[in-house]
């Protein structure tokens, strides 16, 4: 089984980012047929890639799942409409609602990392500080085979 996780910022500059994603990705989905996917909710490039998968998926088998970081969030913000937009997918929460809560986000992508084979990103590693860069850091250390969009 591959598993690929992504990220990237919350703003996506690049136009041409979703198509570069889309055939990359087609091109392993080509040649596997047990792929999984792992993708977050914090930002424009995670509904980008969210956006990608769903594509993908009408032509190659492949397992979706959406990561929240946090149950309590969910919760609170009562927003039910995330019920039907996630309903076609698989979605997953760590068990880290212990955690305080801005450290969550941190611990959610290092899990992700660690089930991952694959990092697909769009993240500027010259920026001071975003903790999209965090988790390719965290991802290097790891070893993982990283494929950042950003600089493409």
């Amino acid at each position: 089984m591959i598993t690929i996780t992504f990220f990237g910022h919350r703003i996506v500059l690049k136009t041409q980012v979703e198509q570069q994603i889309y055939n990359y990705l087609k091109r392993i989905l080509e040649q596997n047929n047990n792929v999984s996917f792992l993708i977050g909710t914090h930002g424009e490039f995670d509904k980008i890639i969210l956006r990608v998968c769903r594509k993908l998926r009408r032509d190659y088998p492949c397992k979706i799942t959406v990561v929240f970081t946090s149950l309590a969030f969910l919760k609170k913000k009562k927003d039910y409409s995330l019920v039907d937009f996630y309903k076609d997918v698989d979605t997953l929460v760590y068990d880290i609602e212990d955690v305080f809560y801005k450290k969550r986000i941190i611990i959610s992508n290092e899990k992700m990392v660690d089930e991952s084979n694959i990092i697909i990103c769009y993240v500027d590693m010259d920026r001071a500080c975003s903790g999209a860069k965090r988790a390719v850091l965290y991802a290097i250390k790891k070893y993982k085979k990283i494929i950042n969009f950003f600089l493409k």
